[in-house]
């Protein structure tokens, strides 16, 4: 699915249905150098942070945690993420 969305006189953009219905009505707004990110705001995101939490290899340290984090920030905020993680 790709489409244009155009703000009106007042700021607000219109996402459509098919994208409400996935999605929801909420999005953290997150304005990058070249572009602006919608991404959901999670129901319940003590849950889906403990999901995640599952996906973690084991044995990985705070540092070790923070550094794989930043590491995935700066790629996928520069466009180039890969899955996986590194120890």
């Amino acid at each position: 699915m790709q489409e244009v969305a155009v703000c009106d006189d007042r700021g607000r953009v219109s996402l459509g249905s098919e994208v409400i219905e996935k999605f929801g009505r909420r999005f953290h707004v997150v304005v990058m150098p070249n572009e602006v990110v919608l991404v959901p705001v999670s129901k319940d995101p003590l849950k889906d942070l403990a999901e995640m939490g599952k996906k973690l290899p084991k044995g990985l340290t705070i540092t070790d945690l923070k550094r794989v984090g930043r590491e995935r920030a700066i790629k996928e905020a520069t466009g180039s993420l890969k899955s996986g993680y590194r120890k």
